[in-house]
């Protein structure tokens, strides 16, 4: 009930103020599987919460566990406290985990926040998770953050234009006939290439079918 009445609170905030638009549900996975999307700004998660049709899980560092109140509030709408990234064992553990429940981690390949409005280099570990648990990635691109609420803005600008665009899955079959970590690379460079063809798409006007 906590996470239906924040993720409701959150849609409205966002559709009032930031007029925001979801693109490619068609593409809606069953079964356990990543979201990974590019990251802006502390927008990305709540609208990739917002955008997706179910209940998903985040990652969150461990620090904002600390506080009594606050930690147990996001432990409430699925946050799992980590102390790195997906490479590190204790991380990719708990991912695994969730996967193997059915449940649906949304994760920022990158890492961190870009500098630049442009996707950086993803991380490897995205690659290695999906060659472990043979689910699936969703890509997922999300538009307007960056020019709302980037690195350089101590406060989020209150108008703009947000989007999310899910696109087809990447399945673990499809690269199952490869040697592990030319499997694993070659996910990483899929995921690369599918989150910035949706950005293509939606900058060209989101007309067609969603790549």
């Amino acid at each position: 009930m906590l996470y239906r009445t924040v993720i409701f609170s959150t849609w409205l905030f966002f559709k009032i103020f930031y007029r925001h638009r979801v693109y490619g549900l068609e593409h809606y996975y069953t079964g356990g599987a990543l979201l990974a999307a590019n990251h802006a700004s502390y927008y990305d998660p709540p609208i990739l919460a917002i955008s997706w049709p179910e209940e998903g899980h985040f990652l969150a560092r461990e620090g904002l566990f600390k506080n009594r109140w606050f930690g147990a509030f996001i432990r409430a709408v699925n946050s799992h406290p980590v102390s790195g990234d997906a490479s590190d064992i204790s991380v990719f553990k708990t991912i695994c985990k969730l996967l193997s429940e059915g449940k649906k981690v949304f994760i920022f390949p990158e890492g961190k926040r870009c500098h630049k409005d442009e996707l950086d280099k993803l991380k490897p570990g995205i690659g290695m998770l999906i060659a472990r648990t043979k689910t699936a990635i969703v890509p997922v691109y999300i538009h307007g953050t960056f020019d709302i609420w980037n690195r350089r803005r101590k406060f989020p600008k209150l108008w703009g234009k947000t989007a999310c665009v899910f696109g087809t899955p990447i399945l673990w079959k499809d690269f199952a006939h490869l040697d592990k970590k030319q499997a694993q690379e070659q996910i990483t460079l899929k995921l690369e290439r599918s989150i910035n063809e949706l950005r293509h798409w939606y900058e060209k006007g989101a007309k067609g079918p969603i790549p």
